[in-house]
């Protein structure tokens, strides 16, 4: 082997390797993406969580007033 084949081997290595780490990159791109759009939806959720939380703890504490305790 002489060293154009050496050096035409490690191009192609280096090639190969840059296509697979664009490919993992894409993944996690999709992935934090989703991770992404998951985490609003949550997020969205918890407000409505802790508004419907606020609202009953809101009408308790007019219940015990009413009561007189």
């Amino acid at each position: 082997m002489d060293v154009i084949d050496i050096l035409d081997s490690k191009v192609k290595d280096i090639i190969n390797t840059k296509g697979e780490l664009e490919n993992k990159i894409e993944v996690l791109e999709i992935k934090v993406t989703e991770y992404s759009k998951l985490i609003k939806n949550l997020e969205d959720k918890n407000r409505l969580y802790k508004d419907e939380l606020k609202t009953v703890l809101i009408e308790l504490e007019n219940v015990i007033k009413d009561l007189d305790v």
